[in-house]
Order: C-alpha cells, then structure tokens, then sequence
C-alpha cells in the first residue's frame, strides 16, 4: 500500500502543474455595509473572460477566474480495499471505460487529435491502434485533467472547464500483482473538436 501511495503522489508531483493567482486571478473586493447598496448597482467588474468561454448556462462574462489553467489526475478504479470502504465507495459511480470509448471513436473517426503526452506533438491513429493492442479500455484507470475554474460570485455556481484529457492505464508488476504507478495512453485537448 506505501509502494502504492508513494507512486501515486510521485506521478502527481511529475505529472500535474500547478500555477498561482496570476493576471486572470483577480478578485473583487468586499464591500463593507456602507457600500452595500452602491456595490449591488454598480458591481466591481471581474476577470476578463472571452466570449468563447461561455458554456452551459453559466454567465462567465460576470464570474471570477479561480484557476487558469488546472492540472489534476483522478483514479478511477478501487486499488485499496481497506475496513472502511471509502475508496471502493468514491468510484463506485466511475464508468471509465464509457469516456474512454467515447474519446477512442472521436481519435478515430478525426474529431480529436491523439497527442503524445510528453511531447505534446500529434500521434498518428497507427500510433494509438498501437497503444490499443498492448493495454485495453478496461486497464485505464486514470484520468488526468486540465481544466479552467470560474466562479459566479452572484449565482454561487462553480464551473469547470475542461481543456485537456489524458488517459492513463494500469502498470502492474508481473511477479507481485501490485500497481506500479500509470502510463499515459495519449492527451486530447477538447477545445480542438473537429465537426
């Protein structure tokens, strides 16, 4: 379980990137109960956010920028079953073979581009059929993310932007049955569709 553990939060370390408040972290300040009435007729302005970054029925144009970007990685499968059952519980409700087939078939039918995900430069189909007969579906147990947060200080919404998926499948010693850690598969970057 340490093995486990430590190999985990070492592919966190190398994989995620992390950025601080930057240009688009800004805030609006609070306002005081002497400025109350003003602030609600004349609010601070926020963040800048593109018009392209409209979606749902989120109005981004008066959120606040929490993170630009975010990379984070999620396991999506059980691989501790302790006493209390919290992390069969937390992907009880994961279907990572669905994502996996729904990304797979839009590599496939040219909707995404496939990209390596340490050089970022574009894998041919041959390249992910490859990927494809060495691991399957099946073995993909993690999912990493790059995403853009927004929050809406007028509604309280919490939003998500999902830019970057990368796939990862399991790496399992032959010999002792323990998961070594993750390889990334390929990473699609969503803002990239193709009709």
């Amino acid at each position: 379980m340490k093995k486990i553990l430590l190999s985990t939060i070492a592919a966190a370390v190398m994989l995620a990137s992390c950025t601080g408040t930057g240009k688009n972290g800004n805030t609006t300040p609070a306002a005081d109960s002497t400025t109350c009435c003003a602030a609600a007729e004349k609010p601070v302005p926020p963040a800048v956010i593109p018009e392209s970054e409209t979606f749902y029925d989120f109005d981004s144009t008066k959120a606040l920028v929490i993170a630009n970007p975010i990379s984070y990685d999620v396991t999506t499968k059980c691989y501790v079953h302790d006493d209390d059952g919290w992390d069969e519980l937390r992907v009880a409700n994961t279907n990572t073979v669905a994502i996996a087939n729904a990304l797979f078939q839009a590599v496939y039918k040219g909707r995404l581009t496939a990209y390596d995900y340490f050089t970022e430069q574009p894998m041919p189909v041959d390249s992910v059929k490859a990927v494809e007969k060495k691991f399957s579906r099946q073995q993909i147990g993690k999912l990493m993310f790059t995403e853009k947060w927004y929050f809406s200080e007028q509604t309280l919404s919490f939003t998500k932007k999902v830019e970057t998926i990368t796939l990862g499948y399991e790496l399992f010693d032959k010999q002792s049955g323990e998961l070594h850690g993750f390889k990334p598969a390929f990473l699609v970057k969503l803002n990239e569709i193709k009709k």
